[in-house]
């Protein structure tokens, strides 16, 4: 007798399916039903000859049936031996995650089951030409969040990154798309993560989206985050010094440090980059690795939410937001191993570079002096310095 592999949840599904076809249990029933009133060899004859004649609407019983099932297992969420590891089924295979933290299971397991209640029609991952046919020539399209579902228009495309599409829908929204969606996991996991760590980044709700190429329906599951400009009217600055025109007019020119302050001076820095080394060693304790990674910050002015609520009018955070890539899947998050001294000063120095761009030249390379204090600013808020 054949049983199902330990840690494999499908496998008992797939028996029980292969064992419910409907032409199969009618001549079980009708068999045993004859047999109990003649023998069992009549029974079996008076069930063959209703099955011929049976056969078609059988059928169609069970195709209906596998098409009901299909939908409903587009996204199923699995039990398994280990409590910390979320396996999500879909039609095209499985996605899964190792992810210690219960909070952040609980909200992606909420998020899974939304997209399996409402992703319909296609169960696969879209094709390609369906895609690329929605990012260049769709206008308007269906979007369904947990408040409720409607039509949205898709103003323009604000930026591409990491493969993931931004398209600005409105009141303050950017809808984020990709062409794989293991990107729409990695993403919403992560900024679930930094969510609860107090990192500031995107506040991340999933949606899904509906629209038709050459006359099929298909539906794809994404995510709204707020638009850069919605930060800017809450006294928030989101700088990216790789796009220094853009940050450059964002700031109006505006000085991160006073106008009156010795620029030079290592020590004038604290109050500004204080916040900011708190999230870096937060990072790293939780061993969240930003490197490789865009480098983003975020200037925060007093009464914003990411103020730490300290004396200086404006604060510099981390800011990150880009934790996908449609090369690779994450194996697991969030990470639990501790990131080490090295690659602190390393993230530490790549953030602290970024801020000292922004506070004299965007548009030039950093002459020796600013690298300078770039480099005495990292030994300054380093800890691995602080022990020697």
């Amino acid at each position: 007798m054949n049983e199902p592999t330990v840690g494999n949840p499908l496998d008992t599904l797939q028996n029980a399916e292969n064992n419910a076809w409907t032409c199969v249990s009618w001549f079980q029933k009708i068999s045993d039903a004859v047999a109990s009133k003649t023998s069992r060899v009549f029974g079996r004859v008076v069930a063959t000859v209703v099955s011929v004649v049976a056969f078609i609407p059988a059928l169609a019983v069970d195709l209906a049936c596998a098409a009901k099932s299909l939908y409903d297992r587009k996204i199923t969420i699995h039990q398994t031996l280990d409590p910390n590891l979320l396996v999500i089924s879909k039609a095209d295979g499985h996605w899964q995650r190792y992810i210690t933290d219960e909070d952040v299971r609980k909200t992606m397991e909420e998020h899974a089951r939304f997209v399996a209640e409402n992703i319909q029609d296609y169960p696969y991952d879209n094709p390609r030409e369906a895609y690329d046919y929605l990012c260049s020539n769709v206008r308007r399209i269906s979007l369904v969040t947990q408040e409720g579902s409607n039509r949205v228009k898709l103003m323009h495309q604000v930026k591409h990154e990491a493969s993931i599409e931004l398209y600005d829908i409105g009141n303050g929204r950017l809808l984020a798309i990709s062409p794989d969606s293991h990107q729409f996991y990695d993403q919403l996991m992560m900024h679930t993560y930094l969510e609860k760590l107090g990192i500031p980044t995107h506040e991340t709700k999933p949606a899904v989206i509906r629209w038709h190429f050459e006359g099929s329906p298909y539906s794809k599951a994404a995510y709204i985050i707020p638009s850069f400009k919605a930060y800017t009217e809450q006294n928030a600055f989101v700088l990216d010094t790789s796009k220094a025109y853009n940050t450059s007019t964002v700031l109006d020119d505006k000085k991160l440090l006073p106008d009156d302050t010795e620029e030079l001076k290592a020590e004038n820095w604290d109050e500004l980059l204080n916040p900011l080394v708190k999230d870096i060693r937060t990072l790293i304790d939780n061993g969240v690795s930003t490197l490789g990674d865009p480098i983003k910050v975020i200037l925060v002015g007093k009464g914003n939410k990411f103020h730490s609520g300290g004396s200086a009018d404006y604060e510099v955070r981390a800011f990150p937001f880009t934790f996908s890539s449609k090369h690779f899947q994450h194996d697991q998050f969030p990470v639990k191993k501790r990131l080490s001294a090295k690659e602190e000063t390393k993230t530490l120095r790549a953030y602290i570079h970024e801020v000292v761009n922004m506070q004299f030249n965007f548009m030039a390379r950093l002459p020796q002096e600013w690298e300078t204090l770039v480099d005495k600013l990292t030994r300054r808020h380093s800890r691995r310095w602080h022990f020697l």
